[in-house]
C-alpha cells in the first residue's frame, strides 16, 4: 500500500490508519486499494499506535508531551494545565511522558484521555480502551473524567505489552509478556482474572528460546494472529506470521513469505480486519 508504521484496519475494512516519523510525523489514513492517502493529525510530535473505535468514528493513539502543556477550555476560553492521572506512589522522574489521545477520522475533536504515565499501545474495545503503561495494563474510557483502572500488573514481570481487546461482546484481552529471555502471549479477562498462557516454549534445550509477540484478534474473536520466530527445531529464527485459536490451540504458520523485521520497539506489526 504505502510506507509507514503501526497499521490498523477500520472496522468496515475499507481504510488503514498508520503513522510515520522521520520528519513526516503524524497519523495517516489510506484506502485499502492504495488510494486517497492523507495525513489527518500531527506535526512535530512522535505519534504511535492508532486504533479505531468499534464504531469506526474515532482513533485513539499514543503521543509525547510535556506535563505543563495547557489546553483550551471551550466553555470559558481559559488555558488550563493538563495534569495526567498518576497511580499512587508512582514517580517517573521525566519531563516528557507518553500519553493517549483521540481524534475523529478528520483529525478534529481532539481529547486527551485519563491515563497513567508512559501510556503506549492502546486498543479500543466495546468496554473501553486498554493500554500498557509503566504501571501495567490499564483500562480507561473516552470521557473527560478520570476513570482509569488497573487491569493487570505483576511486579516480577513488568513487560506487559501490546494489548488487544476481543471484538464484539468478548471479555478477553490478549497481550505479550516477557518471560526472562523471550516473550509469550497471554490472555486475561477484563476484570483482571483468568490469566492464561496461550503460547509457551516447546523445549528449553535450545541455544535461544523463540518469542511470540504482537497478537491481534480476528474480527469474529475466534482466532488470533501473531508473530513468532520459532523454527521447526523450536528455537529462535526468522519472524513469520502465525495463527491460533482463541484458547491457544491449533498454532500454525501462515503461508506468507514476506520478510518481517520485529525490533521489540512496541511496534504494532499486524492487524486483522473483515
Amino acid at each position: 500500500l504505502t510506507t509507514g508504521n503501526d497499521p490498523s484496519l477500520s472496522p468496515d475494512g475499507t481504510q488503514v490508519a498508520f503513522t510515520r516519523g522521520g520528519g513526516e510525523n503524524g497519523i495517516y489514513l489510506i484506502n485499502v486499494d492504495g488510494s486517497n492517502e492523507r495525513k489527518i493529525f500531527g506535526e512535530r510530535e512522535l505519534l504511535r499506535s492508532p486504533k479505531w473505535s468499534p464504531d469506526g468514528r474515532w482513533l485513539v493513539f499514543s503521543r509525547g508531551d510535556e506535563f505543563n502543556k495547557c489546553y483550551l477550555d471551550e466553555d470559558t476560553g481559559e488555558c488550563l494545565r493538563f495534569t495526567p492521572f498518576f497511580t499512587e506512589g508512582l514517580e517517573t522522574g521525566k519531563d516528557h511522558v507518553r500519553k493517549l489521545a483521540r481524534v475523529d477520522t478528520n483529525g478534529d475533536n481532539y481529547r486527551d484521555l485519563a491515563v497513567v504515565p508512559e501510556a503506549f499501545a492502546p486498543d479500543w474495545g466495546n468496554g473501553g480502551i486498554v493500554y500498557q503503561s509503566a504501571a501495567g495494563l490499564q483500562i480507561t474510557q473516552d470521557t473527560p473524567e478520570d476513570n482509569n483502572r488497573l487491569l493487570y500488573f505483576e511486579i516480577r514481570r513488568q513487560y506487559h505489552q501490546d494489548p488487544d481487546w476481543q471484538p464484539g461482546s468478548g471479555g478477553r484481552i490478549i497481550f505479550q509478556q516477557r518471560q526472562g529471555s523471550h516473550y509469550e502471549i497471554f490472555a486475561i479477562n477484563t476484570d483482571g482474572g483468568g490469566l492464561t498462557a496461550l503460547t509457551r516454549p516447546a523445549t528449553a534445550l535450545v541455544d535461544q528460546l523463540p518469542s511470540n509477540v504482537s497478537p491481534a484478534w480476528s474480527p469474529d474473536g475466534q482466532s488470533i494472529v501473531f508473530l513468532s520466530n520459532r523454527t521447526a527445531e523450536n528455537e529462535a529464527g526468522a519472524w513469520r506470521l502465525w495463527v491460533m485459536n482463541a484458547d491457544g490451540s491449533n498454532q500454525r504458520p501462515l503461508p506468507i513469505t514476506v520478510p518481517l523485521d520485529y525490533g521489540y520497539a512496541l511496534e504494532q506489526m499486524v492487524d486483522w480486519g473483515p
